[in-house]
This record gives C-alpha cells, sequence and structure tokens, in this order.
C-alpha cells in the first residue's frame, strides 16, 4: 500500500471505501470532491469562500497557469500555494485534457505538444518533463503525468495509439521527477474499449516494477463525447482491474449522481467545473433538486436556496435577492450561486462518506440514483439506470 494513502474502512456490499490521502500540505479525507480552480482560484470565489465551504484539496491547471501568469512568476512568489493563498493541498492536472478540448491549435508530436496560447499568440510548449518540472515548481502536492486522451469518436487504433504514447510519456515523467515529497499520478486511458484500459493499466503499473510505486492512479478519457451509458458502462467494466492499495482518481466529472456511483465502484478522488460553471449562469442545485434562479418563480421566493445549507449564500440571502443581482449582472450573484454549489458538493460527499461508515451506503445509493430530483444537467432528463454495484 501507498506510505501516503490508509484505508480506514471498506464497504461490506459496495467497493466504497473510507480513505485519507496523506500530501506535503495536509491530509485529505476520501471520497472527496475537488473544486476546480483552474488558474489557480475558483472562478469568483477567495481562498477564505472556499475554507468557509471546507474544501480539503483544490484543483489547478497546469496549462493555463502555465500560459498565464507563467511558471516563473509562480515560482517567485513562493509557489502555488503562497501565490493564492491556499495552504491545503493542490492537485494540478498535466495538460492532457487540452490536447484533446483544443484539437483545433495543438501540434501533437513524440515530444509532446505545442498550443497556441489563446491570450497572446505565444507558443506554448509542453513535454512529460517541462510538466513535471512545471508542476515541481509550482508545489503541487499532487502532480499528473503529461497524457493524450483521445476524443470519443476515435478510432480504435488511435486510441491504441494515444494509450501506448501515454505509457512512454508516463516513463519520461517518472524519469524527470526530483521531488519525492510530492505525489505523482499516472492517468489510465482507453477511451471506452476495455481491452485498451487493460492495457494502460497494466503498462503504467509494469514501470514501477522494481522501483517507487506511483502513489495514485487517475482514469482519464471519459465525459469527452461519449453517452453516458457508456461512460457509466466503461467505468463499471474496470471496476475490478483498479489497484486497491492507493487512491483512485476520476478525472472532470461528474454530475451528483455520477460521483455516488462511482464511489459505488471504488472512485476516491472526483474534479468537476459543473458547481462554478452552471454557479455562473444562476443554477444551483439543492435535494428538492435542481433550480434556475433566474427563473420569474423566484422574483418573491424569501426562502434560500436550500434550508439548512451553512454556506454564506444560504445562511444570509434570500432566492429573490440572489435573483435580483443575477438580472443586474452584478457579479456577487454569480458568485453566491457559486458558493452554494461548492458547499452542495461537498456536504453530498460528507454524506457519502457517512453511509460509508454507517454501513447504509448500498441502500441510500440506489435510492440517490433513483430519485430524479437529483439530475443535474439536461443530458440526464431521461434517468439512466446504474448497474447496482455490489461485490462480485
Amino acid at each position: 500500500m501507498s506510505s501516503r494513502f490508509k484505508i480506514n474502512l471498506k464497504d461490506k456490499k459496495t467497493l466504497a471505501r473510507l480513505g485519507e490521502v496523506h500530501l506535503k500540505n495536509g491530509v485529505v479525507q476520501t471520497p472527496v470532491f475537488m473544486p476546480v480552480g483552474t488558474h489557480g482560484a475558483v472562478r469568483g470565489l477567495s481562498s477564505k469562500d472556499l475554507l468557509e465551504t471546507n474544501s480539503e484539496i483544490m484543483l489547478a491547471n497546469t496549462y493555463h497557469l502555465f500560459a498565464r501568469p507563467g511558471v516563473p512568476l509562480i515560482e517567485k512568489m513562493g509557489g502555488l500555494h503562497s501565490f493564492s493563498s491556499w495552504k491545503r493541498p493542490i492537485l494540478t492536472d498535466s495538460g492532457g485534457f487540452q490536447v484533446f478540448s483544443l484539437a483545433k491549435q495543438r501540434k501533437l508530436t513524440e515530444d509532446g505538444v505545442v498550443f497556441r496560447n489563446n491570450f497572446n499568440g505565444d507558443k506554448v510548449e509542453l513535454s512529460p518533463e517541462i510538466v513535471v518540472d512545471a508542476q515541481e515548481r509550482f508545489g503541487s502536492d499532487i502532480m499528473m503525468v503529461l497524457d493524450e486522451c483521445p476524443p470519443a469518436d476515435a478510432s480504435p487504433e488511435d486510441v491504441k495509439r494515444a494509450v501506448e504514447r501515454t505509457t512512454r510519456w508516463a516513463q519520461r515523467s517518472r524519469e524527470a521527477r526530483t521531488k519525492k515529497d510530492l505525489a505523482l499520478f499516472p492517468i489510465v486511458q482507453g477511451g471506452s474499449i476495455l481491452e485498451l484500459r487493460n492495457q494502460s493499466l497494466k503498462e503504467l503499473l509494469d514501470l514501477e516494477k522494481n522501483s517507487d510505486p506511483w502513489e495514485g492512479i487517475a482514469i482519464g478519457g471519459l465525459s469527452v463525447g461519449e453517452t453516458k451509458e457508456k461512460f457509466i458502462q466503461t467505468l463499471y467494466d474496470f471496476r475490478l482491474q483498479l489497484p486497491t492499495d492507493r487512491p483512485r482518481y476520476l478525472m472532470g466529472l461528474g454530475t451528483p449522481r455520477d460521483l455516488v456511483f462511482a464511489v459505488a465502484v471504488g472512485i476516491d478522488m472526483f474534479d468537476c467545473v459543473l458547481p462554478s460553471r452552471n454557479g455562473r449562469h444562476g443554477i444551483v442545485m439543492a435535494r428538492a433538486g435542481r433550480m434556475n434562479i433566474f427563473n420569474s418563480r423566484f422574483t418573491e421566493d424569501k426562502a434560500p436556496i436550500e434550508e439548512g445549507c451553512p454556506c454564506i449564500a444560504c445562511t444570509n440571502y434570500s432566492r429573490a435577492f440572489i435573483r435580483h443581482l443575477l438580472i443586474i449582472q452584478d457579479t456577487l450573484g454569480g458568485r453566491l450561486c457559486t458558493i452554494h454549489n461548492v458547499q452542495y458538493f461537498l456536504t453530498l460527499m460528507n454524506e457519502i462518506r457517512m453511509h460509508i461508515a454507517n454501513g447504509t451506503f448500498y441502500e441510500w445509493s440506489l435510492g440517490f440514483l433513483a430519485g430524479e430530483q437529483n439530475i443535474f444537467l439536461g443530458s440526464e432528463k431521461q434517468p439512466v439506470k446504474y448497474p447496482e454495484a455490489v461485490l462480485p
């Protein structure tokens, strides 16, 4: 077992588990949701706002920080924790997702990937070595290796090439690493093809033989255009292949129901932009369901977004006032909605951990997954049937 990861309890009816990840800047309880601070801050929120939601760890984006403000400045300011005034752990992704999302403005070779900087047109060059060096200079508690993330419609041949390149890049990342006090995770690719997922995982684990083990394992390349049904089936089919002795990180998703299902199949760590992206547009999540605060039915609504929610939005403001702020385009409106959404996701993870601890997670999860009030996106309007993630 990784010296950084401790499993405290395994659920008896699912693959869910309670654990803790020991990192340079603190201990993170798992399962955990990581708010996304792409440029070093969750959009519109201060580090104090994030602390008040009791976030244990934040995610930042290596590509965007590399492009602006740049690694030298962050290093000169004392590293990313000091620069952003966030003292708790930080995970930085590698830029591999931008290989997918910025496909029209990048050039991919065996050496790495070259982007055209959106902000000033400059060339941004990332390689496995450059990415590890940048994250070490950031002081990232968890660093991700550079990977190639193929789109959902890529051919099996292209997905296989991406898997093999990801393995080679992972090896170069291991060789480039100099700071052992910072954790390094590889990323499993393979699209929705189980055989290639298994190949990717095996190759990545083979790299650690007779060497230091990876401190965790990440699953990438999902939620890149595949159907919800295919995402669910891929994760379900892959659940028994993952090593059990280290944290498992599902990158870049999901909805509340995705999180509950993924915990049931053994995933420990999550990140997603939904809380902040939707919050900026007045879309919030509560136990009663999804709400668009722009809706006229909230014009005279004196209730908070959610009764009993401890966030500053719900303890201080009415739906009517937040709607007023959104209508007049005052940035406080989107900020309050974002704070609430982050709190909702973190409260959901607290509830998940509580049910695992109490031995009630399986029964509770079935009810949560079946509840239409827990639908977060329009694409989920027709409830997807989730497999019952019981132990084999």
